[in-house]
């Protein structure tokens, strides 16, 4: 096999010599001033290549202070300090210390030590797991993470199999040896996360399709089916990037193999999951239907089970055993061996190639049988499976690796998308998946795929009642949203449909309504793809990461940040009698704002709120800048030449919009463009600078239309960009600005500009007429409780004039500021401001006097109250 290269150009798996100190069996490498390696070999010999961990050393040597004696070996990085005996051999606590200093004070390490607070990594899969626990009672036997509380941690190295220079298996060293990295970062656990990073390789952008919308379910789907589907989608108008196929796809007559040459999957049944050719009973033309696909700007994968080998059934049989010399004649099947170079290479040269050059864009590779290779005792098959399939598509020209594959152990995090498997379809499942995915960061494994909505009901579930709660759905696909991947799954069961047309209001409302939010969040989900690469923290990560000294970034896994500006916290509850859900939210300390900028909340301690299915707890940083596509996206094969920049509430925010091909490999090589936003708010102007872009790829745009807005906004006197005062439009309209009524927003449309020239845009406000706090909050439940009373009230007639106006405040604002000259437009949104005002708080009284039920009087007054 080729030359493979990992994710940055640079990949000298030796450190430099400057940052080695070598005494006779020991080794001490300064890596970094948090990070050191300590190895000690009874021989004398050291290993310099790469392993399955760590794929680089040469990085800068950082300044550290050496001093020795005849017994003593003291390293000092101002950070951490090293004592060893010299001399006494193998690493033991008697011989060897390291003092990490922190903030906090100090803490010293020596070999041996237990840690006790580790905050956790990940597990290889959920299958059959109810949230963290088996069919059997036991719980999920997660791995150790990369950080803990106790501001250290080990990584062992001893053991790891190397790669050499074709990345192919190297054999652990002989003799006695010992290889140990040591972490000591205190609570500066995105240094930890960077240094990790930095030596065992960062996390690889995904294509920019990943973040799309994935339709997957375990069905014999066949090619007329999959065409009605896609067609269906496209008429709901909903957007999708990828289509999953699961084994179905392939004929599977495994289990009529011969005598002596069954394969046992981990449940030690012969395995009739594997197979490579087309089951042409439902796929008659292959590269037909995955032409259409293409047509359609739809990815395709396959499912691939490859534990059998190749059998004689298989097309492609005659082709792999002559590339191996195999003989045919006793129509044996060729049996697997992952780390068998040749088997591999005439593995992808006869039946894994082709079947891409017919449209295959990547391979869900589902293995489920034996944990170790059976020619290298140790080496787990799923690591290693990883490592081959994403570097042999690395090496396919120039686009970027992509495998769909389950969790194998540090190192893997070089290897995404993660497959979580066959969770249990429960509130419980749905619970335990945000701090399952936020955790995994902690390992630098930041994209996990989970079978959304669930994958199988309870076993003791009898068969006839065995559906999908669609409150449930609703909720897990919210959680969709702020995942690292939107995939729905499920398990062949008739009564598991999760087509999103499938479910009536208000369920499919809320469905619709997250993956409309999903695709108008890609470029803030793409560049924070770009930032987990650059800097080890992943998209997901737990809110420690920003507040490790706060009790409560611990005590509340079921929140987590997305990105660095969105805080979430997916409501995993049902909604009681009333239509909500009780879901209270740690706020950390400082201001946030609701996803529509509605509401601001001081943190420091505990929101208590109920939701409603419609409501997702979502709360933004204060001044941020979240760069969004407009609605109506069909795919990210492409990017619109739109943006958006929801500027929120705030006397400063940025952002950089980041930029590359979304395909290739070139964002390794600095082709990728970023264009820093930057925000600044007073009482009488909000000037919000977009600077030209600076960078530039393949495919790069040279003008793009940007839209501003100014959420929570009153009514500006006046509006600018570079200097030029624009005119007000009651409609959208390059060039104009108009104020949204319905979010309380100045949106401004700059037209299609250059992207290599600023734009600087300022509005110019009069404070008096600045909206009252929480205006729009008080605008929407308003709504909301009129909207329940025609509901459950038949005699409407019977509800006030003011109450009716009260309910369509946005409506009544609108029409304030959109009638009428300029000059009067500011007045005239003041008064009718104060006007509504005047109605909401009457409301309760309002309805109090009329002859509505009182039962329903309370509802809506809770309504009002929210």
């Amino acid at each position: 096999m080729e030359a493979t290269t990992d994710s940055r150009p640079d990949t000298s798996a030796a450190a430099q010599p400057e940052a080695t100190v070598e005494r006779g069996e020991v080794r001490f490498t300064v890596l970094t001033p948090r990070l050191v390696r300590m190895e000690w070999s009874a021989d004398g010999v050291f290993r310099d290549g790469r392993t399955q961990i760590v794929v680089h050393r040469a990085l800068d040597v950082p300044p550290f202070e050496l001093s020795e004696d005849d017994h003593l070996l003291r390293i000092d990085t101002g950070h951490l300090r090293l004592r060893y005996e010299k001399g006494t051999g193998r690493f033991t606590a008697e011989n060897l210390s390291v003092r990490v200093r922190h903030d906090g004070g100090h803490v010293t390490w020596r070999p041996g030590d237990t840690q006790a607070r580790n905050l956790g990594g990940t597990y290889r899969t959920l299958d059959r797991y109810d949230g963290d626990t088996w069919q059997d009672g036991s719980k999920l036997p997660l791995e150790e993470g990369l950080i803990a509380r106790d501001g250290w941690h080990l990584v062992d190295d001893t053991e790891s199999f190397g790669l050499d220079d074709e990345g192919w298996v190297v054999e652990r060293p002989a003799g006695e040896r010992q290889d140990l990295y040591f972490f000591g970062y205190g609570l500066d656990y995105r240094a930890a996360l960077s240094d990790f990073a930095a030596i065992a390789g960062p996390q690889p952008m995904p294509p920019r399709f990943v973040f799309g919308y994935w339709w997957s379910r375990y069905w014999n789907y066949a090619d007329d089916e999959l065409r009605t589907l896609g067609a269906r989608f496209e008429k709901e108008r909903i957007p999708l990037d990828v289509l999953v196929l699961d084994m179905d796809w392939h004929t599977t007559p495994g289990l009529s193999l011969r005598p002596g040459h069954e394969q046992k999957d981990v449940f030690g049944e012969a395995s009739g999951w594997t197979g490579y050719t087309f089951n042409r009973s439902l796929f008659p033309d292959p590269e037909g239907f995955m032409r259409w696909a293409h047509g359609q700007n739809l990815r395709i994968t396959l499912n691939l089970h490859p534990a059998s080998g190749v059998m004689p059934h298989e097309e492609k049989y005659a082709a792999m055993a002559k590339a191996l010399s195999w003989d045919t004649s006793t129509q044996a099947p060729i049996p697997f061996e992952g780390t068998s170079q040749p088997y591999m290479r005439a593995l992808f040269d006869t039946i894994l190639n082709p079947l891409e050059a017919q449209g295959v864009d990547f391979w869900w590779l589902d293995w489920q049988q034996w944990p170790e290779s059976k020619a290298h005792p140790g080496l787990s098959n799923t690591w290693w499976l990883n490592h081959v399939f994403f570097t042999e598509m690395q090496r396919d020209g120039d686009r970027r690796g992509l495998i769909y594959h389950r969790w194998g152990g540090l190192g893997n995090h070089r290897y995404p998308i993660g497959f979580s498997g066959d969770s249990v379809i429960s509130w419980t499942s749905l619970a335990y998946q945000p701090h399952f995915t936020a955790m995994a960061s902690n390992v630098l494994y930041g994209y996990w795929s989970h079978d959304i909505g669930g994958h199988t009901f309870h076993k003791h579930i009898p068969r006839p009642e065995r559906h999908l709660e669609p409150e449930l759905y609703a909720r897990w696909m919210q959680l969709g949203v702020f995942s690292p991947v939107l995939r729905t799954h499920s398990a062949k069961e008739p009564s598991l449909h999760k087509e999103p047309w499938h479910f009536g209001p208000p369920y499919g409302d809320a469905i619709f309504a997250a993956i409309r939010l999903r695709y108008q969040l890609a470029p803030y989900i793409y560049a924070a793809a770009r930032h987990a690469y650059d800097t080890g923290v992943s998209l997901v990560r737990p809110m420690y990461y920003h507040w490790p000294e706060h009790e409560e970034a611990y005590a509340h896994p079921a929140q987590y940040m997305f990105g660095n500006d969105i805080l979430v916290a997916p409501v995993t509850v049902p909604v009681g009698d009333d239509g909500t859900a009780p879901f209270p939210v740690w706020l950390p300390p400082g201001t946030w704002y609701s996803h529509d900028g509605a509401e601001s909340y001081l943190g420091g301690g505990m929101l208590e709120r109920t939701y409603t299915l419609e409501e997702i707890p979502i709360f933004v940083r204060p001044g941020s800048v979240l760069p969004l596509y407009p609605e109506g996206m069909r795919d990210l094969a492409s990017v619109p030449d739109t943006i958006i920049l929801q500027v929120f509430p705030g006397a400063e925010g940025h952002t950089a919009l980041y930029d590359d091909d979304g395909a290739t490999q070139g964002y390794q090589r600095g082709e990728f463009a970023r264009t820093c936003v930057r925000s600044r708010r007073g009482d009488r102007a909000h000037r919000v600078h977009v600077d030209r872009m600076d960078g530039s790829y393949a495919g790069c745009p040279s003008r793009r239309r940007y839209v501003i807005e100014l959420l929570d906004a009153g009514i500006p006197e006046s509006v600018e960009v570079n200097g030029r005062r624009l005119r007000y439009s009651a409609t959208p309209q390059p060039g104009t600005w108009l104020f949204d009524a319905a979010w309380l927003c100045v949106r401004v449309d700059l037209g299609l500009v250059s992207v290599h020239e600023q734009h600087d845009v300022v509005a110019r406000f009069a404070p008096e007429h600045a909206p009252p706090k929480g205006l729009l909050h008080r605008m929407r439940r308003a709504a909301d409780a009129v909207r329940y009373l025609k509901q459950v009230w038949g005699d409407i007639s019977a509800l006030p004039d003011e109450v009716n106006l009260a309910g369509q405040a946005a409506r009544v604002l609108s029409y304030a500021v959109d009638e009428g000259d300029d000059q009067g437009r500011a007045e005239r949104f003041t008064e009718a401001v104060q006007a509504f005002e005047a109605r909401f708080a009457a409301l309760p009284t309002s309805v109090e006097a009329t002859p509505i039920d009182d039962a329903f009087k309370r509802g809506f007054a809770d309504m009002l109250g929210r």
